[in-house]
């Protein structure tokens, strides 16, 4: 896939859309009323977003009951705390619906496993910028804990590019300001933008540039020097990375952030935090998401990796048996 430039945020949200569009029509929730059968809309004190519980895709079963935010948590294993990439400035939450509905087959038939997905709506910059989204998941994620009574010890945090920076941001600051609510048992990034201070290089196989890069990080931070210095907005300049939960990452091999996130990897694992990595060469950003880019066999395999990751959290934490996967 070529790299596009973009010009300015509102096209690059046009263009978002549009890709959105394609990707629901595949998963077969492009139309409201096919999300609203999956996702009900929840909000708390500071955030909202979207509770999709789990269905068992495997067996005929009664209509799914209609569930409100009181329910969020319940009937499931495993908590997936989904927060959305797109550079800070677009995306949505229901995004990759359908990839949140394959990851709860998966886990179901291959792992006895039960997920229920809260997808987080942040808010969007420039019109927020740092540190409004943040604050945001910080409190879905003390919501989820603190209210619903989730053990954090059943959560699973999960995020790409733009939101794989907010799951390990979330986590510093839980980590460094509310020691008492508990850090998730693991995270799931794909292709996480660790916001390197050092310029990116462009790479004429992937879609992600230096100048959209730049654009992006521009209006979250508003060219604000300590915001940009800060770990809570490039979690790779945290003085340490000691105490984070185990993580799973997806990198492309031809993607643009390739050198900064192996560079975020050997620190945290120099730091003592347990990273498993997924590197697929010749793959762009976000490959395993996107079927267009990757393909189906790749983005099956890591569907099928997310899953024992996941079960592997379940197992040691919960200490269920799982069937062979």
């Amino acid at each position: 896939m070529m790299s596009v430039k973009v010009i300015n945020i509102y096209q690059a949200r046009k263009m978002m859309d549009f890709t959105t569009s394609i990707t629901h029509l595949r998963s077969g929730t492009f139309t409201q009323k096919s999300k609203e059968q999956w996702a009900t809309k929840v909000k708390g004190k500071g955030w909202e977003g979207f509770w999709i519980p789990f269905r068992d895709q495997l067996n005929k079963t009664k209509a799914t009951p209609k569930v409100s935010g009181a329910d969020i948590g319940a009937d499931c294993d495993i908590v997936m705390f989904a927060i959305h990439g797109g550079g800070m400035v677009l995306g949505d939450a229901l995004m990759f619906l359908g990839n949140y509905k394959n990851w709860m087959k998966e886990m179901q038939k291959n792992h006895n496993l039960k997920i229920g997905v809260l997808s987080v709506e942040y808010s969007m910059s420039p019109e927020v910028p740092f540190p409004g989204a943040l604050n945001e998941c910080v409190a879905a994620y003390r919501h989820l804990v603190q209210v619903q009574g989730i053990n954090s010890r059943r959560i699973v945090m999960c995020g790409d590019s733009a939101g794989g920076n907010l799951c390990l941001t979330t986590a510093l600051k839980l980590r460094d300001d509310y020691p008492d609510v508990g850090l998730p048992a693991g995270q799931v990034l794909f292709s996480p933008w660790v916001m390197c201070p050092k310029p990116l290089k462009d790479n004429p196989d992937d879609y992600i540039t230096q100048y959209g890069g730049r654009l992006y990080m521009e209006a979250y931070t508003q060219n604000l020097a300590s915001v940009q210095s800060s770990p809570y907005a490039s979690p790779i300049q945290v003085p340490t990375l000691a105490g984070m939960p185990r993580m799973l990452i997806f990198i492309g091999g031809v993607e643009t952030l390739r050198p900064s996130i192996e560079s975020f990897v050997a620190k945290a694992r120099a730091e003592g935090v347990h990273v498993e990595t997924e590197l697929k060469e010749g793959q762009a950003h976000d490959y395993c998401l996107i079927e267009e880019i990757s393909g189906a066999k790749v983005k099956r395999e890591s569907e099928a990796k997310i899953g024992r990751f996941v079960a592997q959290i379940r197992n040691e934490y919960i200490g269920l048996d799982t069937r062979a996967g």
